[in-house]
This record gives C-alpha cells, sequence and structure tokens, in this order.
C-alpha cells in the first residue's frame, strides 16, 4: 500500500520531531513502504513515496497512474523514468496548463520550495483522495483520512451536513468528509495553498456539452467510438501487458474484454463471480463473452455464508462511510482476479457516459403512468401495488414510478438518488433534525444549463456517483486485494466524444447505451440484447436479520445510541422492525445506518 501525506507548519510553532511523528503517524496508517522518500525543510515535511522528483526548486510527489506517460515524453522529448519526473517538466515548461493533457488515476503534490506553495492535483473524474485539514496552526494532509486521524491533530467530531449526505446517497462525495473541517481536494481542480496559508481552488479542466454537426450521422458516431476505444484499450494494454479483465456479463465488462481480446495475440485471463441465485447471477452470459473471445476464465461462485464470516475485513478497510453493498462482491473478484495478474480492466463509466442506469427511464414510465386516468391510478393501480411482495424488485420498481410520477422531474431524479434515506425519513432519524445536505445536486444539475435534461442528470451522475460511489468502490476494493484496476472507457477522449452526440444516440424511450451497444454488437454474442440488467446483488438484508442481527442490534441499542447522540432510537428501532417481519424491505438504509455505526466504532469511540 502506498499514498502521500504531509504536514505545513503555518504558526512556525512545531519542531521537526512533531512534524516528523505527524507523517509517521499517516505512514502507518497508509502501510507505506520504509524506503520512500522523505522532503523536509523549516516549513514542511512530505512523504513517503519512492515516486517522487526533485530541483533546486520544486518536488514532486506521485501518487496512481499515469496513462499517457510515454506519449507525452515522446511529444515535448522529456526524459522522465517516474510520472513524477514527467509532471515535474511539464510544470516547469508550461505552469498549471500542462494538467490537462494527463490522463491516468492519480494525485500528485506540487511543492514549491522558494515562494513555499503547496499545489495538489487530483485527476478529472477523482479516481484518487486527497483528504486535508487547516487550523490556524497547521494543514495536514493525505490520500486516505485514518491518516489524517492518526495524527491526533484533526479533532474526532462529525460533520453533519457530510453525515445527511452518506445517509441518504449511501456515499460522501469530495469536497465533503464525515469530519468535520476536513475536506477533500475536488477532482479537475488546482488546489493551491500560499506562504500565507491561503487556500485557492481554479478548475484546470471542465466538460462542456455542445453537439457538433459532425456527430449528427450515426454511422459517423460509431466509428469514431470504435476507433476511441480501440485506442485507449491499446495504450493501457502497453502499459500492463500481462493484465486481465473482469466480466461481469453485462454490456461495458463484455465490450471492454472483446477489444481485448482483438488485440491481443494470446488469450487473456477473465474473471466473473457467479451467485446461486439466478436472479442475480451473470455468470452464463459472462461464459458465453468468454467462449466467443476465448479467454482464459475463471469463475468464483460466491459463498454468501463464507463471505459474511469476513466481512470486517471490508469493512474495517473503509477509513469513510460508505454504503454501496457492491462493495463486498467488488473485493471478491479483486481478490479471484489477484491470484492470477496484478491488473485488472473494467467496464466502468459506460453507464454514466451513454446513459445504461435502469433510473434513467423515469422520465419514461413517469409520463406513461401520468397519461392514465388519475381515479384509475388511485383507485385501482396504487392499491394492487400495494399487494405485491415488499421484498421483490418489482414492488421497489413500481412503486419508484408511482411514488414520483407527480413531481419536478428534478426531484423525481434527485430522490432516485437517495438509496439510503429520503429526507423526510432523516428528519425523523436524526436527532439535530435534518441537514440540507443535497444542494450541490441542483449546481451540477444546472451547470450545462444549455443542455438537454438526460444530459443535465447523466453529467449529475458523472460528477457525483462516479466520483463519490463507483470509483470508491473499486479502489477500496483493488487497495484491500492489492490488485490494480483500469477503466478504459473512462477515458478523456471519450468523456468528451460522450458529451459531444445527440442524447437519442444513447437513450430513446427504454433504450439504453444505443451507440455502445450498436457500435460493437458484431462482437458481442446476441444473448446479451435480451438479457436483464442485474449489478452486484449482495444479500444484505437477508444478512441484517440473520449473521449481523446481533451487532445491528447492538449499534441500535438505547445505550449505545445514548452515548453517542445523533439517532432517534425509537424511529431506528421501528425501521428495524418493519425489516425483521417483512413489512418492508429496508435493507439500503439499514446498511447505511450500520456501516456508519461500524466505522464510529472505530474510529471515533475507540
Amino acid at each position: 500500500m502506498s499514498g502521500i501525506c504531509g504536514f505545513i507548519d503555518i504558526s512556525k510553532k512545531f519542531n521537526k520531531e512533531d512534524m516528523l511523528n505527524a507523517i509517521t503517524a499517516m505512514n502507518s496508517a497508509l502501510y507505506a513502504s520504509n524506503d520512500g522518500y522523505i522532503y523536509q525543510d523549516d516549513d514542511c515535511i512530505i512523504g513517503k513515496s519512492d515516486n517522487y522528483a526533485d530541483n533546486d526548486s520544486f518536488i514532486v510527489f506521485f501518487y496512481g497512474e499515469l496513462y499517457n506517460k510515454q506519449s507525452l515524453c515522446k511529444i515535448y522529448d522529456f526524459t522522465a523514468n517516474n510520472e513524477a519526473q514527467l509532471v515535474l517538466a511539464g510544470y516547469e515548461k508550461f505552469g498549471d496548463d500542462f494538467f490537462k493533457q494527463l490522463s491516468g488515476k492519480f494525485v500528485f503534490v506540487i511543492y514549491d520550495k522558494k515562494t513555499k506553495k503547496l499545489t495538489v492535483i487530483r485527476d478529472k473524474v477523482g479516481s484518487k483522495q486527497m483528504y486535508y485539514y487547516k487550523n490556524e496552526d497547521c494543514f495536514v494532509f493525505c490520500t486516505e483520512l485514518a491518516g489524517l486521524l492518526a495524527t491526533n491533530i484533526v479533532p474526532k467530531k462529525i460533520d453533519k451536513v457530510s453525515l445527511s449526505q452518506f445517509l441518504q446517497l449511501t456515499y460522501i462525495p469530495a469536497p465533503q468528509c464525515i469530519i468535520e473541517n476536513v475536506k477533500k481536494v475536488k477532482p479537475a481542480v488546482v488546489f493551491c495553498l500560499d506562504s500565507y496559508a491561503n487556500i485557492f481552488e481554479n478548475d484546470y479542466w471542465t466538460l462542456t456539452h455542445s453537439i457538433d454537426e459532425k456527430y449528427t450521422d450515426f454511422e459517423v458516431c460509431k466509428a469514431e467510438l470504435n476507433d476511441l476505444l480501440y485506442a485507449s484499450v491499446k495504450e493501457k494494454m502497453a502499459l500492463y501487458p500481462d493484465s486481465g479483465a473482469f466480466l461481469s456479463g453485462g454490456f461495458d465488462s463484455s465490450i471492454v474484454v472483446s477489444v481485448m481480446s482483438d488485440i491481443s495475440d494470446t488469450p487473456i485471463r477473465t474473471f466473473t463471480i457467479g451467485y446461486d441465485e439466478k436472479q442475480f447471477d451473470e455468470s452464463e452470459l459472462a461464459g458465453l463473452v468468454a467462449k466467443k473471445n476465448n479467454t482464459n476464465h475463471t469463475v468464483l461462485n460466491l459463498d454468501w455464508d463464507a463471505v459474511v464470516d469476513n466481512i470486517d475485513t471490508v469493512l474495517n478497510g473503509v477509513d469513510e462511510p460508505y454504503g454501496d453493498s457492491s462493495l463486498i462482491a467488488t473485493y471478491a473478484v479483486c481478490k479471484l482476479a489477484k491470484e492470477h495478474t496484478d491488473v485488472a480492466f473494467m467496464g466502468d463509466a459506460g453507464d454514466e457516459l451513454f446513459a445504461g442506469y435502469n433510473k434513467y427511464l423515469i422520465s419514461y414510465y413517469g409520463g406513461k403512468y401520468k397519461k392514465i386516468p388519475k381515479f384509475l391510478r388511485k383507485g385501482i393501480i396504487e392499491p394492487i401495488s400495494k399487494l405485491l411482495p415488499r421484498k421483490s424488485s418489482l414492488y421497489r420498481k413500481v412503486n419508484k414510478v408511482i411514488s414520483s410520477a407527480d413531481m419536478p422531474i428534478f426531484e423525481q431524479r434527485k430522490r432516485l438518488m437517495s438509496l439510503g434515506f429520503k429526507a423526510e425519513e432523516l428528519k425523523k432519524l436524526m436527532l439535530d433534525g435534518y441537514v440540507d445536505s443535497m444542494n450541490f445536486i441542483k449546481e451540477n444539475y444546472e451547470f450545462l444549463e444549455n443542455s438537454d435534461e438526460q444530459t443535465r442528470a447523466q453529467y449529475v451522475d458523472f460528477k457525483t456517483v462516479l466520483e463519490g460511489d463507483m470509483l470508491p468502490k473499486v479502489e477500496l476494493a483493488s487497495r484491500l486485494s492489492g490488485l490494480k484496476t483500469c477503466a478504459p472507457i473512462l477515458d478523456d477522449k471519450i468523456i468528451d466524444f460522450a458529451y459531444s452526440i445527440p442524447t437519442d444516440f444513447k437513450i430513446n424511450k427504454t433504450n439504453r447505451k444505443i451507440i455502445l451497444k450498436e457500435t460493437f454488437r458484431h462482437l458481442l454474442p446476441e444473448e446479451l440484447f435480451t438479457a436483464p440488467k442485474h449489478g452486484f446483488a449482495v444479500p444484505i438484508g437477508n444478512w441484517l436479520e440473520t449473521n449481523l442481527k446481533d451487532k445491528l442490534l447492538k449499534f441500535a441499542s438505547k445505550d449505545f445510541l445514548e452515548k453517542q447522540g445523533l439517532f432517534n432510537y425509537d424511529y431506528i428501532n421501528m425501521i428495524i422492525d418493519e425489516h425483521f417481519n417483512h413489512k418492508k424491505n429496508r435493507y439500503s438504509e439499514l446498511w447505511a445506518f450500520f456501516v456508519f455505526q461500524n466505522w464510529y466504532k472505530k474510529y471515533i469511540e475507540q
């Protein structure tokens, strides 16, 4: 494991031993190697890393992967043995303008030895994190929250806005953090701390939407997308020549595997998770893709009894509350892949860029439902919908449409993003009352003000769900398993392309990811085009009633909650009763509560 951490003495009250102790504590939390380099002067100490570059003016520490290192070295005639050396050369020649040319998953810091200015850069989509804490005496930063907490400098006080975000979304997007006065550096931003301890932030890359005339032809779009994805996969396979790939049986991973196989001279390794529950299992579809591409295919049939027995490994590896239960299955497939390879390709970002989520159908189904006469809706359909089995997916889908059909479309979108507690439920759950924490969603929704509604909804997911949920999930799972991952669909040029084509090339009525499917249809088994979308399902609801029941009830006990002072005892236990007695499926809300309480016990109470 590795990362970056640092300490800047603002008040000049700390001696070098104090600063070094803070760095040592953070590095211990990061499990940094003993042979990494540490930079220090009278005001600053940064380390420990072996990916660094140093000269008389600057020092650069780099964490992550830079996909286009070789091409940039060739273009600018740079000589660089590592990413930090390339960043230093580019920064000295072009300044901040160089950052937009970088493609990869990374975070790095540049420290100006003469002006004492610190610059922090996250990649454009936010694959890697950087947490920071500032008071009148010091500025402390680390790629993991656990590192900051290990210094004992940061007060361990819960940030109520971030807690509200987590309980609604089940994750916490940047810049918020669960600890008060700790923030996350935002993606695609030049974050600077000057010698006077002032913070400045400026975008180094933004995504704008304009439909170019050359992209009004569907066949031209297909050819362009084909070329872009092949170029992205080829670039990354050259960087990781012995890599394998996750293969879920969905379109995105199947397309990536098919393109990799078409490029590779030898069969690639593919890895699939199988389930005994047929409604969740896509291993058969994955097998068809593997067979068509002659991959070296490995399937792990997930034994949920064994998984839940080891769930603490995953939960205790999360240093900021994260409630997407598919992390558990993602960790399982990462562990599987790590037994055979050091790097695995994945299909992430296809849903956000090319409109693949089921939730994008809400406006279509909501519009259909509103056309039904009100007396039929209220008198027949809604009463019948309540008779459906409460734990069935049909019940959840039907009631999502019914409950949101009369809302403005933005409110529908926002409600569907709340995978945990709804706003009205938080008012009852939190002792201090509901904290309105979702205004940032409207800001993202309105950023592309001249775009159509579907594009704006996708942009919200690109800026919020991708950065706060999907990418952290893979980073957490890969960090815990020791595996590197790579997402070729999440390439800069493909991102720009996706926001430069007509929306109806991506989604039309109930048909989603149209251009992605049609561009690579010839590479895929026909069975994929009629199969339902599954995702990584985990039997959290059952676990909460069985294996995790005792721990859940302890977290919801009067003694624990009164000492904690955050949640309403009566309300959370009412929800538990609803779930245990099958009155209503409450697994998502209870899992968010469970994950937070588990984190709280480890990092705050202890």
